[in-house]
């Protein structure tokens, strides 16, 4: 889906949510939800979310000793930008779409490294760089 197919399907009434989202360690989709409108007019250009969400459990619990954030470290937040090439209508939640993003340093703006996107990334292109292609 492109950004004028969400346009035009949220001017016709036929998409009014847009779920802006990363994987977590547990490979859970975490993130907002925004009303279509609103993502349109700002929210595709970025997002924030607290950095605890890469450094919790299963049950959402906190988990001590991580170096990116801790109790004693503190909670900060990071950026979630939205890759728009990953925008796709979503067929179990009616008039909603979805979006991946790619999670960056608050001010360096660099990927954070521990994320699972990341992560992928960081191994695709190293097997590129083998000569090899991930499908």
């Amino acid at each position: 889906m492109t950004a004028d197919e969400l346009e035009k399907a949220c001017a016709a009434g036929d998409l009014d949510t847009v779920l802006v989202c990363f994987v977590d360690m547990q490979g859970r989709l975490i993130g907002k939800r925004f009303q279509a409108k609103f993502f349109i007019a700002s929210g595709y250009a970025e997002t924030h979310a607290c950095d605890y969400l890469l450094a919790d459990d299963i049950t959402m619990e906190t988990v001590p000793g991580y170096k990116a954030s801790s109790w004693d470290k503190g909670y900060g937040d990071f950026v979630l930008q939205p890759d728009m090439s990953t925008l796709r209508r979503i067929p179990w939640l009616e008039g909603t779409a979805l979006v991946l993003c790619d999670v960056l340093d608050h001010k360096t703006r660099a990927d954070i490294p521990h994320s699972p996107r990341a992560m992928l990334k960081k191994q695709v292109k190293i097997i590129e760089d083998l000569g090899m292609q991930a499908f």
